[in-house]
């Protein structure tokens, strides 16, 4: 398994973005586009990280509020405790119990974020998490999300935000007020199928944040698919989850009001044959 992540106290300086690319994925993070206008603990409280295994590519995005220290934990975790079973060449087992898997890996950052509180190696360190698990052989996208970060799978057809549900409340890890039982129902798990994605795009709100980001975050993510397409193939995810990023600063310069933003993309699309791209 190739692991990588990127973690915000690495990354603090206004305007600059950082990335990291490997395969089909890649990652990318930065403080802002300008001040946050809020109180916050740690300048760069975002991360992301992916892991690409003989089956399949992890991808995840966490924002944490209250300090870092949770979007580190839950990134570092799901790294640790699941991402070498979920990208292995076989994984039915994880694929046909996915949502069992998903509460389960969410009740375990939820419970070490709680430890490290107890620990008072943590003040009060919350995250929000959205992870996406691409399976291309067995014609698979798994998705994974408590609060508000997006997840984002790009068709033919348009864009659908994975990580959301009409009837799903957010909520955010580390809150002491949720037990396992609780997060259960207010996290988001479900697969589909990969069939006709472009690719899976994940990022934090500092995208889409009233009044801070970007006026379309569907647009956004689309223009950023789209600029990447026109790419080599193997810098087409880097591409695109850096033009993520830098549409979210853009929009931070103008609104005058900054947020964290970490994205991660898997780029699913095979590269047009010679003689398609000619017609």
């Amino acid at each position: 398994m190739i692991p990588a992540r990127l973690h915000g106290r690495n990354h603090e300086l206004l305007g600059r973005v950082a990335t990291i690319a490997e395969g089909p994925c890649a990652i990318a993070i930065s403080r802002g586009g300008a001040p946050k206008t809020y109180h916050y603990k740690h300048p760069n409280e975002d991360a992301a990280a992916f892991a690409i295994g003989a089956g399949g590519t992890l991808a995840i995005v966490a924002d944490a509020h209250g300090g870092r220290d949770a979007s580190e934990i839950a990134v570092e975790a799901l790294l640790r405790d699941v991402a070498v079973e979920w990208t292995a060449a076989s994984a039915e087992a994880v694929m046909a119990d996915w949502q069992n898997r998903v509460h389960a890996a969410i009740a375990g950052v939820h419970g070490e974020i709680l430890q490290a509180v107890a620990r008072g190696a943590v003040l009060s360190s919350r995250t929000t998490l959205a992870f996406a698990l691409a399976r291309p052989a067995d014609d698979r996208i798994a998705v994974g999300a408590v609060g508000d970060s997006h997840a984002f799978a790009l068709t033919a057809d348009g864009l659908r935000d994975l990580a959301r549900a009409a009837d799903v409340a957010s909520a955010f890890l580390g809150d002491p007020a949720d037990t396992e039982e609780s997060l259960a129902d207010r996290c988001i798990a479900a697969t589909h199928p990969i069939t006709a994605t472009r690719a899976l795009v994940l990022v934090t709100d500092g995208l889409s944040e009233h009044g801070i980001g970007v006026e379309s975050p569907r647009a956004a993510i689309v223009e950023a698919a789209d600029r990447a397409a026109l790419e080599q193939p193997d810098l087409r995810p880097l591409n695109a989850a850096r033009s993520v990023i830098e549409a979210a600063l853009e929009a931070h310069i103008r609104n005058k009001a900054g947020d964290n933003v970490a994205s991660a993309v898997i780029w699913l699309e095979e590269p047009a044959l010679e003689s398609e791209r000619s017609q």
